[in-house]
């Protein structure tokens, strides 16, 4: 197989255009990969109080350090269905609430509880069923938001009535 000088350039040019392509593409992944490692990496999880045995009206959120780096959570709380989030604050009565700022190492979780009884004069107004999320706060203030989750309020007998205060 005999080849021109013309031929040959162009095929040096295609060689080095396609090693050029793979070098990026190499270098980005290896960037993004650096970037991943440098960030927090909290997985945040809610869920019904029902669904782990306990008798009050809680929801309980979850943060998790699927990170390599340690990460330090600051607040949590919920997201409401009109996108008001909601923070525990510290002092929630006899409910426990984590030490919180809580630094997590790799595979560590840090769990609050939220108190639906004692927001229901707000959530209320969504209706019955609702829509929620929970969430974490980091020291970057990035909030990690769980997956929604469809929750049933408890209802209030008929002779009760909620004072909600207007917008």
């Amino acid at each position: 197989m005999h080849f021109d000088s013309n031929e040959l350039i162009f095929m040096v040019d295609y060689a080095r255009q396609i090693l050029t392509v793979y070098a990026a593409i190499i270098s980005t992944y290896v960037l993004y990969l650096l970037v991943k490692q440098t960030r927090p990496n909290i997985k945040v999880s809610a869920e019904r109080s029902e669904e782990r045995g306990f008798t009050q009206n809680l929801i309980i959120i979850t943060a998790l350090n699927t990170g390599k780096k340690p990460a330090t959570v600051t607040v949590f709380g919920i997201i409401t269905p009109d996108g008001k989030k909601i923070i525990v604050p510290p002092s929630s009565g006899e409910i426990s609430r984590p030490a919180l700022p809580a630094r997590l190492v790799e595979g560590e979780v840090c769990t609050g509880f939220f108190d639906l009884d004692a927001n229901l004069p707000y959530l209320i107004q969504f209706g019955n069923k609702i829509i929620v999320q929970g969430f974490f706060r980091d020291l970057d203030k990035r909030d990690h938001v769980s997956l929604p989750m469809e929750i049933q309020l408890p209802t209030l007998p008929e002779n009760v009535k909620v004072l909600q205060r207007p917008h």
